[in-house]
């Protein structure tokens, strides 16, 4: 009797979008916190502390009143969520002084009106100045420290409403699983996935995929789907909706988009493009989550470090200066949302 599919059939229903089963695996149960059918009221940032260039210094330089001042702009922009990237080589070198890091962090993003999206694992890597994270290696070498890292920031918030989506890993950079280290990525995420629902959690479980293929392949490990549409012109980001839309129902999970919006060195460019995005997605039901909240040490978040991602190859990505000020042109942000957040009541 087969304890799964064949390689040769977990390569085709990967290729279609329809593989609901890994090896041997049992139908996950179901999220019963936080499950939502739609996250159209998504409104939210990617947090990079300013003072870490990478995510480890980010977490073993961690000052809790720093860090409650640097998220304070974000709800006065609308945002109801935060999603926090932590990493596991940040967490090795001191668990026990990481996790009480990790955990302030949270308690001071419920302070501040907002829920939690940690970001457990991170695969994009910049070719210069790289942020760290997981790389290709890694994915040959012994897992079972970096699941007992998950274990210990999972466990202790399983059932806590404080934590919207549990993203396991940011940008994996399969887009199917033609190719060894592909499939060695998708068993990874799969035993992360696992661990994360063994720890008892009760809210969904995304990862923060990109587009196309990559969405599908990662699709059966999800709750959630997520996309990336970082569109520079409002057609483009039409195109990627109907794909995100397409996905969503071949798939029939609800969608969320984590990242988003282009940087650029010129204010009022990148904020008419923040304009258009902010508003299509959130009528298109996915919410947004911008890329990255505010000016740092980080590649991305400097002027003078900025990643190829954004109009005219300028990924300049913050949404808040150094001094904690808007950068020009996103007054439109401060503006009351038209729908609110499930837990935020009525009017």
């Amino acid at each position: 009797m087969r304890s799964g599919p064949t390689r040769r059939e977990w390569l085709q229903a990967a290729a279609l979008g329809a593989l609901t089963v890994a090896w041997g695996a049992e139908a996950a149960p179901r999220p019963n916190m936080h499950d939502y059918k739609t996250y159209g009221w998504l409104r939210g940032f990617s947090v990079v502390p300013s003072w870490g260039a990478r995510i480890e210094e980010a977490w073993w330089l961690y000052d809790g009143a720093r860090f409650r001042e640097e998220i304070a702009p974000a709800p006065k922009l609308g945002a109801n969520c935060i999603r926090l990237w932590i990493e596991f080589t940040a967490w090795m070198a001191d668990p026990e002084r990481v996790t009480e890091h990790f955990m302030d962090a949270v308690a001071s993003i419920d302070a501040a009106g907002m829920k939690a999206m940690p970001c457990l694992f991170n695969r994009w890597h910049d070719a210069r100045y790289d942020y760290g994270g997981c790389y290709t290696e890694d994915l040959y070498r012994d897992f079972a420290p970096k699941l007992a890292y998950v274990h210990a920031l999972v466990q202790p918030l399983a059932a806590d409403p404080r934590v919207l989506v549990w993203d396991l890993c940011n940008e994996p950079q399969a887009f199917d699983l033609g190719a060894d280290w592909a499939r060695k990525e998708y068993a990874f995420l799969q035993q992360v996935g696992e661990r994360v629902r063994a720890a008892g959690a009760q809210q969904p479980i995304t990862i923060g995929t990109m587009a196309g293929g990559n969405i599908d392949t990662f699709a059966p490990l999800c709750d959630v789907l997520c996309g990336h549409p970082y569109c520079h012109t409002e057609a483009d980001l039409t195109a990627a909706i109907a794909s995100l839309a397409a996905q969503q129902a071949r798939h029939g999970k609800p969608l969320l988009v984590n990242e988003c919006i282009p940087g650029c060195l010129d204010d009022q460019r990148r904020a008419a493009v923040a304009r258009f995005t902010t508003r299509r997605l959130s009528e298109a039901g996915f919410g947004w989550m911008g890329w990255a909240l505010r000016e740092g040490k980080a590649i991305s978040t400097r002027r003078d470090r900025y990643d190829g991602n954004g109009l005219d190859q300028q990924g300049f990505h913050p949404f808040v200066t150094r001094d904690g000020q808007p950068r020009g042109g996103l007054e439109f942000m401060t503006e009351p949302q038209a729908v609110r957040a499930p837990w935020a009541g009525a009017r």
